[in-house]
């Protein structure tokens, strides 16, 4: 029953609304440790006011606090203006991973104003509902350890196998500490990997698809600008697949 009552409200958000009305100034944040304090911009650009709130979960949807406070947690932002969310960290970010990335998911719930009614049009309010929209974009926190990495894109290419394996199946092994949104992975020249669904990687990971042995692969990854990065892998001499330099 709770799940059904979820999907409904899913779908009353799905319906309700094309796009959410206030808009973030980027779609994923990435927190360096010695930065101590990330700042996003949130815009309305509608013709009313919105609440946006505004907190932290980790990956397993618990709402994250005792690594990061999010300042303010509920603020008003007037019609056509902007503004300022700030994320801290807390002390107890020392516990967190020193040798890779930890994910987080960041919300902004934006809550319209109530609608304001007259007894003369009560009954056309009546059953009338309003949706809160959220928006929800990944939160990577990196470690001072990972600073002297400059190029994460080139780390990440030199640090991805693509392993072919006997049963129609290929391995994708993330030798990286930064977790690696994958996007797309075709087969050979263009064909599409038919089963291939967009995943996100954790570091230092592995995971199995059901992909037909070829002697290469394309595969893209979202990257810290949210842009699209491919890289070619060529499998020509054994069944471990390594990304070709690009000219």
């Amino acid at each position: 029953m709770q799940n059904l009552t979820k999907l409904i409200l899913l779908y009353l958000v799905m319906t309700t609304s094309a796009s959410a009305a206030l808009a973030l100034d980027r779609t994923r944040v990435i927190f360096e440790q010695d930065s101590k304090l990330e700042t996003i911009k949130i815009k309305n650009p509608a013709d009313k006011p919105f609440l946006a709130q505004s907190w932290l979960s980790d990956i397993n949807g618990e709402e994250a606090n005792n690594e990061f406070v999010v300042i303010p947690p509920v603020m008003r932002i007037e019609s056509n203006d902007y503004a300022i969310l700030r994320i801290k960290a807390l002390p107890l970010i020392e516990n967190l991973p020193k040798d890779r990335e930890s994910v987080y998911y960041l919300h902004v719930r934006e809550v319209p104003p109530a609608k304001s009614s007259t007894n003369s049009d009560n009954k056309k309010n009546v059953g009338s509902i309003q949706i809160a929209i959220e928006s929800v974009i990944k939160f990577f926190y990196r470690p001072s350890a990972l600073s002297s990495i400059k190029n994460v894109d080139r780390h990440i290419m030199n640090s991805t196998k693509i392993i072919r394996n006997s049963n129609n199946t290929i391995d994708i092994e993330n030798g990286s500490p930064f977790y690696v949104t994958l996007s797309e992975l075709k087969v050979g020249d263009s064909k599409e990997a038919a089963n291939f669904k967009p995943t996100m990687m954790a570091p230092f990971s592995r995971q199995s698809f059901k992909v037909g042995k070829n002697r290469t692969y394309t595969l893209s990854h979202i990257n810290d600008y949210g842009a699209t990065v491919t890289n070619t892998f060529d499998c020509k001499k054994s069944n471990v697949c390594l990304a070709q330099e690009k000219e």
